[in-house]
C-alpha cells in the first residue's frame, strides 16, 4: 500500500497512511488487493497485515470483504503478545510514529483483532491461529508459523 501511496504521489511512511481519508486508504487497499492476488502463485503465499487500524473516522478493517474475495486466504494468523508488552514495546520503538496507547487500549485492540479475524474466519471458512510472541522469543514464535506452513503445503 505504501508503494501505491508513492505512485499517487503521496510521500508518506506507514504511520501517516491510516491519517488519510478513509476513501483514499479503501481505494489503496482494494488496488494491492488486485496487485496481490494477480502475483499468487505458490501453495503459500504471507501476507502481512493488521486486522484493523485507526483511522480519524474509527476503527477500519485491513480485511473487508472486498480484500478477502480477491485474496481468499486458507488461514488466518494472529501474532500476539501482552498487552501490556506490546504496549511497551510501542513506547521503546524509536523508529516509527505510534500512537501511544495504554494498555486498556493495547487489550482493547487485541479483542477487536481476535473478532474481526473471526468474522473474517466466518467469512472465508478459513481457520484462525494464534501465535504468542513474546519478548525475546521471537525464533519460537516465527518456528510455529514456519510449522503451519509447512503442515499447509504437505
Amino acid at each position: 500500500m505504501n508503494e501505491l501511496f508513492q505512485k499517487h504521489g503521496c510521500k508518506i511512511n506507514r504511520d501517516d497512511m491510516r491519517q488519510q481519508q478513509i476513501l483514499v486508504q479503501r481505494k489503496i487497499q482494494d488496488r494491492a488487493a488486485q496487485i496481490l492476488s494477480r502475483r499468487i502463485r505458490d501453495p503459500v503465499t504471507i501476507i502481512d497485515t493488521h486486522m484493523f487500524i485507526r483511522t480519524k473516522a474509527g476503527l477500519w478493517s485491513g480485511l473487508p470483504e472486498s480484500v478477502l474475495s480477491r485474496l481468499k486466504p486458507s488461514l488466518i494468523v494472529l501474532v500476539e503478545a501482552l498487552p501490556e508488552e506490546i504496549a511497551e514495546r510501542r513506547r521503546s520503538d524509536t523508529t516509527r510514529m505510534r500512537d501511544d496507547l495504554a494498555t486498556e487500549e493495547v487489550k482493547f485492540d487485541l479483542e477487536w483483532s481476535r473478532a474481526t479475524a473471526s468474522a473474517c474466519a466466518v467469512h472465508t471458512g478459513a481457520p484462525v491461529k494464534i501465535i504468542s510472541n513474546k519478548t525475546g522469543k521471537q525464533r519460537e514464535a516465527a518456528g510455529e508459523l514456519f510449522q503451519i506452513v509447512r503442515e499447509l503445503t504437505g
